[in-house]
């Protein structure tokens, strides 16, 4: 069962200033990690692929890293092209080599920056380099290689085009919650992108903001309303300004799960950086509750409706 929460643009931004002047306690303070790949050409993945490159976006995911700092946080890793492998986000239960302990799983939260596609319904991301033979961290679906949370991972933040495309959320919740596995921990907040995302420099703001409203709104709130751009790109050459409507927009997506729809909605309507102990994790993956803009029309994908 799923809930569809439309997220709605606040217009509350005297309360960052409290937010930003109020040091967190040791006791809510989180470790925060990145991982981005900015330059794929130097790897073996997608080797001398000069137009894969994106030099800007590691800067995306940094701006939200430093923020996080800047609000008392722990910035725990910041991990930059190099050997970036699936090795750092797969589980081991899929592979008693993967390590996704000692990486994704390891901090509070982390954000991921990497190529993204539609992986048959789930989410594929193409690391710098090979491992095991594999190029591709997939998460969503019992087949995937990538199930967090159950380390001590709580808030999953997915810079990469279809992410979180409006068809994954039933699949999704399988990588956020292990069952039958040990452990009574799960991913608390996961955040993406229906469709295609942009990358440049000017978008900076967005990803600092997202770190710095979600201590005084849920997470989901803070990425979906920061990120969402309409009628922005990929506009036909003789419609630059949208005058005719070829433009299309950038769609975030946040997604929740929990053993009622209740218990799921409110997590994605309250769930804070500073208040998840409070939350806990969640008990069950029984049911899932979404935050998006019904009806943001991107580029590779059919307009957002769950």
């Amino acid at each position: 069962m799923a809930f569809r929460i439309p997220a709605r643009r606040a217009l509350q931004r005297t309360l960052v200033g409290v937010a930003v002047s109020t040091a967190l306690s040791s006791a809510l303070a989180l470790k925060v990690d990145m991982y981005a790949i900015g330059n794929w050409s130097g790897g073996d993945c997608a080797p001398g692929d000069v137009d894969s490159n994106r030099g800007s976006w590691p800067g995306m995911a940094n701006a939200w890293y430093e923020w996080m700092g800047l609000m008392g946080h722990a910035k725990t890793g910041k991990f930059v092209d190099g050997n970036m492998t699936v090795r750092r986000f797969c589980d081991p239960s899929v592979n008693p080599a993967c390590a996704d302990f000692s990486w994704v799983d390891w901090p509070d939260a982390a954000i991921i920056a990497a190529h993204g596609w539609d992986d048959g319904d789930r989410w594929g991301a193409l690391m710098r380099n090979a491992w095991n033979g594999e190029c591709g961290l997939r998460m969503g679906k019992a087949s995937g290689n990538t199930f967090v949370g159950d380390s001590n991972l709580k808030f999953l933040h997915a810079s990469s085009c279809l992410s979180l495309n409006d068809n994954y959320f039933g699949n999704m919740r399988v990588a956020m919650k292990k069952v039958n596995a040990g452990s009574s921990k799960g991913l608390h907040v996961m955040t993406g992108f229906h469709g295609v995302m942009w990358i440049t420099s000017s978008f900076n703001g967005d990803y600092a903001d997202t770190a710095i409203d979600g201590h005084v709104h849920g997470v989901a709130h803070a990425w979906v309303t920061n990120h969402y751009k309409t009628n922005q790109f990929s506009c036909e050459a003789w419609d630059p300004f949208n005058w005719f409507g070829t433009c299309q927009d950038q769609c975030p997506t946040a997604m929740t799960i929990g053993p009622s729809g209740g218990n799921a909605l409110n997590r994605l309507l309250n769930e804070r950086y500073n208040n998840s102990a409070a939350f806990g994790p969640p008990s069950s993956r029984n049911f899932y509750a979404w935050m998006g803009y019904l009806g943001c029309d991107p580029v590779a994908q059919d307009a957002f409706n769950p």
